[in-house]
């Protein structure tokens, strides 16, 4: 046990951690190792972005079954992805940033273009399915819901928030996973609309998370994540090279975090981000 400055005895630490998958594909259309590497986080609670789900597979389902979790995901977008492209050693093409990369392709919201048709017209293992947002725990969980956010105009995704309420062992942790527009998208609305469904349910102060991938720096989300705090830092994208931090968790609440970083993990465009968490009892 744990002894904290307010004489309770808590429960260990529990690791949390967001990854961003990109379908399980690199930026050519071949297939990545992300369940692996999401597995070897072990995490009790990890929020999982660009989650694939066909009738072939399902990458959150699959980290679930391997850790003794269960995996909770909602779809933003429907496509396809991309299994059996070439190229270089190279995460993506150079100009994928510019163009797209040739693994995943989003069109239920936007169509994907002449440029997108042409390469996806010549692809080899092309698969559809939805590109989903998911929580996977280890952690018993008490209710559930998702929340709709407002639509952007030029996001190729209708963002969602889940909300889940886990058993912490010595009381309840709420968990909210995002995946964040890109800010040029109109994305600062959202957060803004993000932090009053979340004031409305943390009504006085409770214990949570909020993890995800923002697709957006540090310093702009703590300014707009009023009252959260965040559990750590590090750049992770793009992965090979970072400079940026786009992922990210922050805590609410009566929680004390242990510690924080990012991992070395070059199989997604993005790096794991990982902390280490208490739940001080009491106080809820």
């Amino acid at each position: 046990m744990i002894a904290t400055d307010i004489g309770f005895d808590v429960l260990p630490p529990l690791r949390v951690a967001s990854y961003n998958l990109h379908a399980g594909v690199d930026g050519w259309g071949r297939r990545t190792d992300v369940v692996d590497v999401a597995v070897e986080i072990d995490a009790d609670v990890l929020f999982v972005e660009e989650s694939w789900r066909s009738d072939a597979v399902d990458l959150a389902s699959e980290i679930a079954a391997r850790t003794g979790a269960t995996a909770h995901t909602i779809p933003l977008a429907a496509g396809v992805r991309v299994t059996g492209g070439t190229g270089p050693a190279r995460w993506q093409p150079r100009r994928a940033l510019v163009v797209g990369n040739q693994g995943l392709y989003l069109d239920s919201v936007l169509p994907i273009g002449r440029r997108g048709e042409r390469r996806l017209a010549t692809a080899r293992g092309v698969e559809a399915g939805e590109w989903c947002l998911g929580v996977v725990t280890r952690l018993p969980v008490m209710s559930s819901e998702v929340i709709e956010l407002t639509p952007l105009a030029k996001d190729r995704a209708r963002r969602r928030l889940i909300g889940l309420e886990l058993d912490a062992g010595n009381g309840a942790l709420w968990c909210f996973a995002v995946h964040g527009a890109h800010l040029s998208h109109g994305s600062l609305g959202q957060y803004r609309e993000i932090v009053a469904h979340l004031e409305d349910r943390l009504d006085g102060d409770r214990a949570a998370v909020l993890g995800g991938d923002l697709n957006c720096w540090g310093l702009v989300a703590r300014r707009v994540l009023r009252g959260w705090r965040q559990a750590a830092r590090g750049a992770t994208w793009p992965s090979w090279r970072p400079h940026s931090q786009l992922d990210h968790l922050f805590v609410h609440g009566p929680i004390d975090v242990v510690s924080g970083g990012v991992l070395d993990r070059r199989s997604s465009d993005h790096r794991p981000v990982v902390a280490s968490i208490v739940v001080r009892p009491g106080l809820r």
